[in-house]
């Protein structure tokens, strides 16, 4: 028992593991540092590279030439990297309070912001290695030539950092960003979602009445990442089948159980290896969690429709983005790959979940605004009639559901008319 304890243990911290090795790549501080290892490693390798040059070059560099240079250099970027950083914080706060806070995890892990600080620190940072060695009588003549050269390179490098970086600030943190940002996220997420119906596991099942429920051993959460392999290989060594009664994204508590197992020694089985195969955080990702992104869409829908803010045209491009992301999911799900684990059964996101989610609220806060109801109906008609299999009888519940919301506040005859002809062409395309 204590054997299988121990193993559980370096389950959950194999996924922690796992989990934050993954996220590095979207920490600055993590591209900051390659960038300036290799920054430092640059400028100190030109005096170990010098004796290896086969030829005795001819150039020759004024006193103090390369020394000038980086002098330049190095105050220059610590004043850029200084405006960056207040760009990048001002363009955080503008999205927090015009769109939605969840929307700054996708901005952190934005690749170019990322290589355009981290470039500009590895410069600054290759700079001051490189006077440091001229004042310290570090390189020799042939020394400074290479050093020169990479010099000559680095502000190549910078130059085209900048370039893309002011390309890059145009549009860093406007509305129309943060929405594509978003929309990118949830559809990759849903597009995994449609190949891995049930993350890769078994189809749900009734889950049998002698199946013992194992609950939460921690204080509530959100379930972020699901170690399916993990709950594979302790199933098959105590010899039982998993039933998972949550899906990432889901508000998990010491009484709600996180799973069911069923086999002869069941009972017998310590729960932890099982337990520790879910890792439980405070906020949901968008990674695993294709629900996620769908609210973060219809919260900068229904910010922009709040009564300070008034903006309709906001709200349809974020149906625009909806719309793109149901798509994404359908394709994927026309093809959807083969169980890779048989001891398990995975849980099952329901298509009303995902509907409510995204159009439901952008509905209720939109009601009184016809344009947007309009734009409602004709997304889900695109749904309806494009996947009728899969979204039309989904689409004709939230139509009239959108519809019902706007005729409680319309009381423009023509345009509640107009609503009703289009709401029922998508419940016609359920009938059809």
């Amino acid at each position: 028992m204590t054997r299988i304890r121990k193993a559980g243990e370096g389950t959950r911290l194999i996924l922690e593991v796992r989990k934050y090795i993954s996220r590095l790549p979207e920490k600055i501080w993590f591209r900051a540092m390659l960038f300036s290892l290799a920054a430092i490693f640059a400028a100190t390798a030109a005096e170990w590279i010098g004796p290896l040059v086969p030829y005795k070059s001819d150039l020759e560099l004024a006193s103090g030439s390369v020394g000038g240079i980086l002098k330049i250099l190095a105050s220059s970027m610590l004043a850029v990297i200084a405006f960056s950083v207040s760009i990048m914080v001002s363009a955080y706060g503008s999205a927090t309070s015009t769109a939605t806070p969840r929307t700054i995890a996708l901005m952190l892990a934005d690749d170019r912001s990322q290589n355009a600080l981290s470039t500009f620190l590895g410069t600054f940072l290759f700079s001051i290695v490189g006077i440091i060695g001229l004042s310290a009588g570090f390189y020799d003549n042939r020394g400074r030539i290479i050093l020169f050269f990479a010099t000559i390179a680095v502000i190549v490098l910078i130059t085209g950092t900048l370039i893309n970086w002011i390309q890059q600030l145009s549009t860093f943190g406007r509305m129309n960003d943060l929405i594509e940002r978003v929309e990118k996220a949830t559809s990759k997420a849903l597009r995994w979602h449609g190949q891995h119906p049930f993350l890769n596991a078994q189809p749900p099942v009734d889950i049998p009445e002698d199946a013992i429920s194992l609950q939460c051993d921690i204080s509530s959460g959100v379930v972020t990442s699901i170690d399916l392999e993990a709950l594979e290989e302790t199933a098959e060594e105590h010899g039982v089948t998993v039933y998972l009664a949550i899906h990432p994204g889901k508000l998990v508590y010491p009484a709600r159980p996180l799973l069911y197992i069923k086999g002869q020694k069941a009972i017998e089985v310590d729960p932890q290896p099982f337990r520790d195969a879910i890792l439980i955080e405070h906020d949901r990702s968008f990674d695993q969690d294709p629900r996620f992104g769908l609210v973060v869409l219809s919260e900068i829908a229904s910010r922009a429709l709040s009564p300070a803010v008034n903006d309709p045209g906001t709200a349809i491009s974020v149906l625009d983005s909806g719309l793109r992301c149901f798509e994404a999911l359908a394709q994927a799900s026309a093809e959807p790959e083969d169980p890779k684990f048989e001891r398990v059964h995975g849980p099952e996101i329901e298509l009303s979940d995902l509907f409510t989610d995204f159009f439901t609220k952008i509905a209720r806060d939109g009601a009184a605004m016809v344009e947007v109801q309009q734009r409602i109906q004709l997304c889900l008609l695109a749904l309806a009639k494009s996947w009728p299999e899969l979204f039309s009888a989904t689409a004709s519940e939230a139509s009239r559901n959108a519809l019902a919301r706007a005729e409680e506040v319309l009381v423009h005859e023509p345009d509640i008319a107009d609503l009703k002809a289009r709401s029922q062409k998508v419940v016609d395309s359920c009938e059809e």
